[in-house]
């Protein structure tokens, strides 16, 4: 009641000040003024002791949540995942190392682990109270709260155009089309801008684009993350389908317009998040948090995290993770299931599992061979290749990891046909490959990237799945 009679004065204080609307205003009448924000200090008191500050390579990125006492800490994966050397900074100061032992891409959520017993660890609340209008308050590691807002939006699930899409490059090229849900058997495109490069292609309205240089498409986001792969003046073949017709369509990508280049609005006063949307289920809130601050709780009055603040999305649009979801993310975590690979200190590792037949780390560099095979692609295409000896009906996995590179896997046998292919199985920015010879022999494994021009360091693998039957029929 003491919180509630405080917050009801401030409130009457907040409003009688819009009335001076001709007097200078005072940082003290701001929403994330100092005045406001002690007021929340009783909200945030507990949630505050189970919120940590990640610091990654020496420098700030993003706040944490502790999710169990022995350590386990959620946090942005976005904002860790290039990152070397992890800190973790408690609220009494104390600073502990961390590794990263989990990954959910799809709500960019990282599990990291400290060597620590008997964490305080966040409360959460039933998602059911997060209501619109409601108070909102985002936990750092002092006495303030790192913002206050409002909930916008409740709890809703992720709609075409809905959110920015998961990997937004406003300097790649441009298309001109907008897009509808193909229904999982491509992008639908829903209309096409006057004089784009779609229109001068000869692309129409209710065209179903099932493939974009030589990948796969299942809806809008995969269409979206393609061509955003390419620049201005880049030229890509697109595979359509028209009233039951396959076409094959060749466009020339144009830069995009400043009016489609975002609202300078959207980022007056503060960055956004690189990775700011593409979420499954989202809580919207109008808190003023810094992409810095993402990673840490998002709590209501009472104090309980109802989600995990995940991104900056706009001027007056910040993200959650809902507390459900992560309720239900959790035990995923917790088993193993959604472990991180490193795959780079597996290498390290003296004992090499049975499974692993072959790993290198390896990098890509101009001085390297250059792949002229792929059709619809731009010279200078480098590629690594690596010869291995594979047994009939063994199912083998070969993966492309890397930071640095679009990765790009092709397989050919002993005379140098292509048998099979990959570039997005691993997870952007990932190739993996799942493949069973139908004949003993040797196989080139060729290492190369989705674009032209790419340099840098990347690891490759080959695990064996599965021995072979020895029943005879």
């Amino acid at each position: 009641m003491r919180f509630l009679r405080r917050f009801f004065v401030l409130a009457v204080f907040v409003a009688s000040t819009s009335l001076a609307v001709a007097q200078p205003v005072s940082k003290d009448h701001l929403r994330d003024g100092p005045a406001i924000l002690k007021v929340f200090r009783p909200v945030v008191a507990k949630a505050s002791e189970a919120t940590v500050r990640v610091s990654a390579d020496g420098k700030a990125v993003a706040f944490g949540t502790i999710v169990d006492s022995s350590g386990l800490i959620l946090t942005k994966w976005d904002e860790i995942r290039d990152r070397k050397r992890l800190i973790c900074r408690l609220k009494d100061g104390t600073e502990l190392e961390a590794k990263i032992v989990g990954v959910d891409k799809e709500y960019d959520l990282a599990m990291i682990k400290v060597e620590a017993t008997s964490l305080p660890t966040i409360q959460w609340q039933d998602i059911k109270k997060a209501l619109v209008g409601r108070w909102v308050a985002s936990p750092g590691t002092g006495e303030d709260p790192l913002g206050v807002g409002v909930i916008s939006v409740a709890k809703r699930k992720l709609v075409l155009g809905d959110q920015p899409p998961k990997n937004s490059n406003v300097n790649s090229g441009w298309l001109g089309v907008g897009l509808d849900d193909g229904g999982g058997k491509g992008a639908k495109i829903a209309s096409i801008a006057p004089k784009s490069p779609a229109e001068k292609a000869g692309l129409k309205t209710n065209d179903l684009v099932i493939q974009v240089a030589g990948r796969k498409i299942t809806g809008p986001e995969g269409l979206i993350d393609t061509v955003g792969r390419f620049k201005p003046g880049d030229e890509i073949a697109l595979k359509v389908v028209r009233d039951e017709e396959d076409l094959d369509i060749n466009v020339k990508l144009a830069p995009r317009p400043k009016e489609l280049k975002g609202n300078p609005q959207e980022t007056m006063g503060t960055k956004l998040n690189n990775r700011r949307g593409g979420f499954p289920n989202i809580i919207q809130h109008d808190t003023g948090l810094r992409p810095e601050f993402c990673g840490g709780p998002l709590v209501d009055l009472t104090g309980k995290a109802i989600g995990i603040n995940i991104a900056r999305a706009g001027r007056t649009e910040t993200y959650a993770i809902p507390v459900d979801d992560i309720e239900k993310l959790l035990p995923k975590f917790k088993s193993g299931e959604l472990a991180f690979k490193d795959l780079a200190v597996q290498i390290e590792t003296p004992k090499v599992p049975e499974d692993v037949i072959f790993q290198k780390s390896l990098k890509l560099t101009e001085s390297d061979m250059v792949d002229k095979k792929r059709p619809g692609f731009k010279a200078k295409r480098y590629m690594k290749a690596e010869e291995i000896k594979l047994t009939a009906g063994v199912t083998y996995t070969i993966e492309m990891q890397s930071a640095d590179i679009d990765s790009y896997l092709i397989l050919e046998d002993s005379s140098g046909t292509k048998v099979a292919e990959d570039d997005n199985s691993g997870n952007f920015p990932n190739a993996k490959l799942v493949f069973t010879p139908k004949s003993d022999g040797n196989y080139r494994i060729i290492a190369t990237s989705f674009g032209s021009g790419e340099t840098g360091s990347f690891n490759l693998s080959v695990r064996r799945k599965a021995a072979p039957s020895k029943d005879k029929k």
